[in-house]
């Protein structure tokens, strides 16, 4: 069993397709990476947007609830309107 030395063209070319396809394969994950930094930072402003959206709404959500309380106690006849009013007017 020997070991042949010798260097082809074909041993060539494997060398440089490889190392080719490796700088080529390098390039493609730095290009990637760039397109994700992007991608992430606009999501950020998305997501600080609707967390402001889901405040406003909790706020609101607080509103009306108050809102209903108020026209609860005005039915049952607490808060401005007295139960009765009789006597106020002449």
């Amino acid at each position: 069993m020997t070991i042949d030395y010798t260097i082809t063209i074909g041993n060539i070319v494997e060398i440089t397709a490889i190392v080719g396809g490796g700088f080529l394969f390098l390039i493609t994950l730095q290009n990637t990476v760039g397109n994700l930094k992007e991608d992430v930072s606009s999501m950020q402003g998305e997501i600080k947007k609707l967390g402001q959206v889901l405040i406003q709404m909790a706020v609101t959500t607080t509103r009306l609830d108050n809102h209903d309380r108020e026209i609860s106690d005005l039915k049952h006849g607490r808060g401005f309107i007295r139960e009765s009013i009789e006597r106020e007017y002449p």
